[in-house]
């Protein structure tokens, strides 16, 4: 029996699904799955399976009203005077090469009698073809697609969109991959009605940071995660950034800061003052071995010591407003840096060629970045150079120490 022909949709996704995959489980685990997809197709039974995904950017006739919001480019991140050559940290980063970044076409398109799944945000075509722009590309499709079809379904008329990301609950996934894509449904949807359909699960911080921001023609529905939903037209907004580089444009960076302190009436100080350690102390990992004596020497500088997540939404942009300096460990509670103005931000990085993610947001919202480095991987527990972190304190952040350490 001839083998069936792979359909174009099927051949963009190939490329993808061993993309970054490493190690034997991922290649068993991917043969297993079109094995069970194989037995169903012989037994006449493929009605029953989701199908392959595709890519709307590649296949913009696969779905309707197609809009290019920013083509594809390559951004300059050098400073003007100091090129990368004599940036430390742009001379180490793992994706900005040579002071350059390449940032992915930012578009929105319809896909219509859409299937959602508020889980993780998959979207699929009339066809269960997933589009993978749901879930940013091939890769984290991967790890977040379904066999079977479901049992039942709402169907829904009108206009229907999400953000939801499969990584919600992660302050930084939330800052950089969910909230910027308000903003291109709003260029799109140019002032008609939009329903918003986002999963139950969604936190009270993550809650009031879109609620803040939301357009006025836009609806709110938080709906039970495993719920699936037929609508009549999805607008799918691509990622801003591709992998959570955060380098956004800047109209972006202003719709999400701007309308917050407007909705929340943050007050502007005449002085931003306040100098906050971010702590990792509670997290199960990355977080510092030596906490006490890193604290000891920045308390000196008047730095205090926060926890994000005792903190409302409001209260963590009102402390991002008055502040001066942040310092911290790589970790999500960053995210929040983008509610801050001229700020000096120092991140404790535990690898020795960082991602730039932290740096395109700081950068691109108007902020100063500063850094020390460890030797050990993304994940790890680590120690910081004291002598690193007291010569960027004082010869590059240029603070003074504080004449009340425990202020």
């Amino acid at each position: 029996m001839a083998a069936p022909s792979i359909s174009r949709s099927l051949k963009t996704s190939l490329r993808g699904h061993f993309n970054g995959l490493e190690g034997l489980n991922n290649r068993v685990a991917y043969k297993l799955h079109r094995a069970l997809i194989s037995s169903f197709t012989a037994l006449g039974l493929e009605r029953l399976l989701l199908n392959q995904p595709f890519s709307a950017e590649e296949w913009p006739d696969l779905v309707s009203n197609f809009t290019l919001l920013y083509p594809a480019e390559t951004v300059d991140l050098n400073t003007p005077g100091r090129p990368f050559t004599s940036d430390p940290f742009l001379r180490s980063c793992q994706d900005i090469v040579e002071g350059y970044l390449s940032r992915a076409a930012i578009f929105t398109c319809e896909v219509n009698t859409a299937k959602f799944f508020p889980k993780n945000g998959l979207v699929f075509d009339a066809r269960w073809h997933v589009v993978v722009e749901s879930v940013l590309d091939h890769q984290r499709y991967y790890s977040f697609r379904k066999t079977f079809r479901p049992r039942s379904i709402t169907k829904r008329s009108g206009f229907f969109s999400s953000i939801q990301h499969p990584w919600h609950d992660n302050n930084w996934h939330w800052t950089a991959d969910s909230l910027p894509q308000l903003r291109s449904l709003e260029l799109h949807m140019q002032g008609r009605p939009l329903t918003l359909l986002m999963s139950s699960e969604v936190g009270p911080v993550h809650r009031s940071s879109l609620e803040a921001i939301l357009p006025k023609n836009f609806s709110l529905e938080y709906v039970d995660p495993g719920r699936w939903f037929e609508l009549e037209t999805f607008v799918l907004p691509s990622y801003v950034s591709s992998r959570a580089s955060a380098c956004f444009p800047q109209d972006y960076f202003d719709f999400i800061r701007c309308r917050t302190h407007l909705a929340l009436g943050t007050p502007k100080p005449a002085i931003a003052t306040g100098r906050y350690y971010i702590s990792r102390g509670r997290a199960g990992h990355r977080r510092l071995i030596n906490e006490d004596e890193v604290f000891a020497l920045i308390a000196s500088f008047g730095f205090k010591k926060i926890f994000m997540e005792d903190y409302t939404f409001a209260e963590q942009v009102a402390l991002m407003r008055n502040a001066e300096a942040i310092l911290s460990p790589h970790g999500a509670g960053l995210g929040s840096i983008i509610y801050g103005e001229n700020l000096k931000v120092c991140v404790l990085y535990p690898e020795a060629r960082p991602a730039g993610y932290f740096y395109t947001l700081a950068v691109g919202a108007g902020h100063q970045h500063f850094c020390t480095n460890s030797n050990v991987t993304e994940h790890d527990d680590f120690m910081v150079n004291l002598d690193a972190l007291r010569r960027v304190l004082t010869d590059e952040m240029n603070l003074s120490r504080s004449p009340n350490p425990n202020m």
